[in-house]
Formats: C-alpha cells, sequence, structure tokens
C-alpha cells in the first residue's frame, strides 16, 4: 500500500493579486449579486436612468409607427414621458427597497441569527 504524504503548509497555487483602483490604496468597491439571505441592496440612480432610457427608446417608434404619430409629436411625447420615468422609478425602487429590507429583518430576526 503506498503512503500518504503529508500536505505542506505553503503547498498550493499562490493567492491571486487583488485589484486595486489606480492612484489610491483602497481596494476597488465589487458591485455584489445578492444572493437569497443577503441584505437588499440600495437602489441605483443609473439603474432608473437606464430603465428609462430603454422604455424611452421602445416607446419612441410605438408612437411613430403604429400608434401613427408625427416624429416631431413623438419625440415631444417620449421625452416627456422619459422624464415623468426617472422620478417615479426612484419611488417605486426605493418602495420595493423598503418592502425587501422589512421582509429580510422578519426573516433575521425570526432565525435567531
Amino acid at each position: 500500500m503506498a503512503k500518504k504524504r503529508k500536505r505542506r503548509k505553503g503547498a498550493g497555487p499562490q493567492p491571486s493579486p487583488q485589484r486595486r483602483d489606480e492612484g489610491s490604496g483602497l481596494e476597488r468597491p465589487q458591485m455584489k449579486k445578492r444572493k437569497p439571505g443577503d441584505e437588499p441592496v440600495l437602489p441605483s440612480f443609473n439603474g432608473v436612468l437606464i430603465r428609462s432610457g430603454i422604455v424611452a427608446a421602445l416607446f419612441y417608434p410605438y408612437l411613430v409607427f403604429i400608434a401613427g404619430q408625427s416624429s416631431q409629436t413623438a419625440l415631444l411625447v417620449t421625452a416627456a414621458a422619459f422624464a415623468v420615468m426617472i422620478p417615479l422609478g426612484m419611488a417605486f425602487d426605493r418602495v420595493r427597497y423598503r418592502m425587501q429590507m422589512k421582509r429580510w429583518r422578519e426573516k433575521r430576526s425570526q432565525g435567531g441569527e
């Protein structure tokens, strides 16, 4: 029977270097994906802008080709809708975040952590 070798303390692959932000000694903040049971992530303004932009980009062709509006009217209505979608999107995201935090706190207090 073959003799089992002891594992040396330093054996194994080298640790990967940590990524650092250029010019500062601080580590770069990583956007973490939310796992079940983790604390909810705060809503971001960039997310709201991206969603509003996507909806506006889909709304304009709808107004021009399907609803039969002129391109100038459709552009004006799309710009107004985009301007309204930003504050509404932030409000909905904040409400959703508060609901997620409430559920997370309740689950955490019941779990005994």
